[in-house]
């Protein structure tokens, strides 16, 4: 397809980068000049200086001929202008970063119907689902949900203590229905065969049936899985406030810490039993006067990478059982493991990872990328692929992709070399990113 792409931050370079590089022919228009000048050296994409929003603009980037605008701005107000624009220009599909719940609201049509927007982001709530998300996991670092939410994959970094520790994957004892489909090793992924020995810091990636595996198997590798009751929260913007809403209808004890006057009484109108604190929430006294020593969770998710980092860290130092840090840069992500935060949530990756499946829908379901660059794909198995009716083991499936669970008539399945994928099924897949294309092409009908 031909894509343009309005806003080439954090949001719009990562969905450049990925869409050019599956073949897509992109444009990025930019009124920055220093995101001009790093998109021009790093993408394979036009890249032009200029307002997105802008009708002339649009037409000098050909948006009549394009298939797809995509309008990740800072500006919500600028992203749906641009859709707008766009759409009276010829695009045949549009998709918008909105923040704001003044424009956007899930349980409305409006911004379908009305504006003509074919897909909306809204990263700060995606962020705040998937934080709840990990926080929920007890010994997860993170989990996705796939196949008509009834197979999920968990992440557990093994620590020291883990029985899976120095052991061969085979060794390692795992409820039914579950199993290791990833490894992320020194930021590298790869899959593990049954000879594969784990070891401390890696990132373990299992897969099973929602209800009856994953609890199960989580517990079996991770050394911590106390249930998460109080979380400290750093950072009251709409992250923070979201989280702190959702962890509140869970029952979750909730602090806000949030530095702005203003805001920090916004927050405390908002919340019905949360204490908000006006603080920068940085230091290790002021931490350990508000018991981070002593609390389950410790959430950074401040505007700032750098203050959430080093929050983080020294919550973790200070004994909170569960660290959680937001990273909107990418060039901060490979500082938390080695600082040891325990999570680390990428709004960008999170943006990036539903433009993909916006692009790629059809008979891919979901898409979830990781740091390391491996995906996890959530594929239906048209008729007539080349995966169908073959046993596994006799299909060529590149070196870096295996097959960890499919859901069939509704029942969850964990394949083995000789069992065969039907017409129907749907198949949960890990790979890493060299490999996507081939995994995609199989699967293709």
């Amino acid at each position: 397809m031909r894509v343009v792409i309005v806003g080439g931050g954090e949001v719009g370079f990562n969905a450049a980068r990925m869409l050019s590089g599956e073949g897509h022919r992109v444009v990025v228009i930019d009124q920055d000049e220093a995101h001009v000048e790093r998109m021009s050296e790093q993408l394979d994409a036009l890249v032009m200086q200029g307002n997105g929003a802008s009708p002339k603009t649009l037409r000098e980037a050909e948006t009549d001929k394009s298939d797809l605008l995509i309008a990740v701005t800072s500006s919500d107000e600028s992203n749906i202008i641009a859709c707008l624009a766009a759409r009276a220009q010829g695009v045949a599909r549009t998709v918008a970063r909105i923040n704001n719940p003044d424009y956007y609201d899930p349980e409305e049509t409006f911004a379908g119907k009305t504006l003509g927007i074919d897909f909306v982001i809204h990263t700060e709530q995606m962020a705040a689902e998937e934080i709840f998300e990990a926080l929920m996991a007890p010994g997860a670092v993170d989990v996705e949900t796939f196949a008509e939410k009834t197979i999920q994959v968990a992440e557990v970094v093994l620590k020291e203590g883990s029985p899976a520790v120095d052991r061969a994957v085979r060794d390692v004892r795992l409820p039914r229905r579950s199993l290791v489909v990833g490894v992320v090793r020194g930021g590298e992924p790869l899959v593990p065969t049954g000879k594969t020995v784990l070891r401390r810091g890696d990132h373990v990636f299992l897969i099973g049936e929602r209800r009856r595996s994953i609890p199960a198997a989580v517990a079996a590798v991770a050394t911590d899985t106390e249930p998460v009751k109080e979380v400290m929260i750093l950072g009251g913007h709409r992250i923070g406030l979201i989280l702190a809403q959702i962890l509140e209808r869970a029952g979750i004890s909730v602090k806000v810490v949030e530095r702005d006057e203003a805001r920090a009484r916004h927050v405390a109108s908002q919340l019905k039993r949360g204490l908000v604190l006006r603080d920068e929430g940085v230091s290790r006294d002021f931490l350990l006067a508000e018991g981070v020593d002593t609390t389950d969770a410790f959430v950074a998710v401040t505007e700032d990478d750098r203050a959430n980092l080093l929050a983080a860290m020294n919550a973790r130092t200070l004994g909170a059982r569960l660290t959680v840090a937001g990273i909107s840069r990418s060039e901060f992500s490979p500082l938390s493991e080695a600082l040891g935060v325990d999570v680390a949530v990428s709004p960008r990756l999170l943006a990036a990872g539903a433009i993909l499946r916006f692009v790629r829908r059809g008979e891919i379901a979901a898409v979830t990328l990781l740091e390391s660059g491996a995906q996890i794909i959530d594929l239906g198995v048209p008729a007539g692929c080349r995966v169908v009716d073959r046993p596994l083991s006799e299909v060529a499936f590149p070196k870096g992709a295996i097959v960890g669970a499919v859901l069939r008539d509704g029942a969850v399945l964990i394949p083995g070399g000789g069992d065969a994928l039907r017409a129907g099924d749907e198949a949960v897949v890990f790979t890493v990113g060299s490999a996507v294309e081939e995994v995609e092409a199989l699967f293709a009908p």
